[in-house]
């Protein structure tokens, strides 16, 4: 897969973008050259501890994702915490969710996000699936995701829920920092839209795929997902990089150029996976 796409996180404006106000926040949409038809729609989440991030800071990840993919994107800019706590963030990805199958007429969406992006990106999934529309959701695709409340973690699974103690002072998201993240977003700790592990639905989830940072707070977030997914009769795709921290693609270290570029490559194919367009 990291041979099919030969990708840098740069800018590509031969990707149109429109920017679009809804009631309370606002939309942009990726439009790539060429054919978009009857193909699934992206929505992207993201990342920022649900009180920081912006669509600008995500733009040229967006832009690559519609070009490569040849699908039309929507990047949500929800509503942050501290100011709107939850749910309000994530009814705004829910909203742009809709407004994306009632606008742009795809025959499904995607869902795409990255650490708390990818808890909304679950979150938004399962809420569509207990209100009817799970039928058009082809799949989650999440990076790095938040998937539990530490103080919700299943007693069966606390033993094997130990990244919090090993990677705690993990460069950008240590374990103070996400207590923090939890305590400023307001979700209680059971929540079954936040702490998604604990869904019952998440069997109804058709296509899911999860990149792991093995020297992440988040790891086992993204590990215990994957099994419970996997139990539920989900299909998967995991891809775990040992040793590197939280949102390690984004660095802009020339030493992380080969990890970027493979981390990418693989983020784009589980898009295509996800989506249905690999055969």
């Amino acid at each position: 897969m990291v041979g099919k796409y030969k990708v840098k996180p740069t800018v590509d404006n031969s990707v149109q973008t429109r920017d679009v106000t809804l009631a309370d926040f606002w939309l942009r949409v990726y439009t790539p050259p060429g054919d978009t038809s009857n193909k699934p729609v992206g929505v992207y989440f993201h990342g920022g501890g649900w009180a920081m991030g912006a669509v600008d800071e995500e733009d040229a990840f967006c832009r690559l994702i519609s070009k490569h993919q040849q699908m039309t994107l929507v990047s949500v800019e929800y509503r942050l915490a501290p100011e709107y706590k939850y749910p309000v963030p994530l009814d705004d990805c829910v909203e742009a969710v809709k407004w994306a199958l009632e606008n742009l007429h795809p025959p499904s969406v995607v869902l795409i996000g990255a650490s708390a992006g990818g808890n909304l990106a679950f979150g938004a999934a399962l809420k569509l699936i207990d209100q009817g529309l799970g039928g058009k959701v082809s799949g989650v695709v999440a990076l790095v995701p938040v998937t539990v409340h530490p103080d919700a973690v299943p007693e069966d699974l606390k033993p094997r829920y130990t990244s919090y103690e090993t990677n705690a002072d993990a460069s950008v998201n240590t374990a103070s920092a996400m207590k923090t993240y939890f305590e400023t977003y307001g979700a209680p700790p059971d929540d079954i839209y936040t702490s998604c592990l604990l869904h019952p639905k998440i069997n109804q989830l058709k296509r899911v795929y999860i990149a792991e940072c093995g020297a992440d707070t988040l790891r086992d977030d993204a590990v215990l997902m994957k099994e419970a997914l996997e139990k539920a009769g989900v299909s998967v795709s995991y891809d775990a990089y040992p040793g590197f921290p939280h949102y390690s693609w984004t660095f802009p270290s020339t030493h992380l150029d080969k990890h970027r570029e493979e981390f990418l490559a693989k983020a784009l194919g589980g898009v295509e996976w996800v989506a249905g367009l690999d055969s």
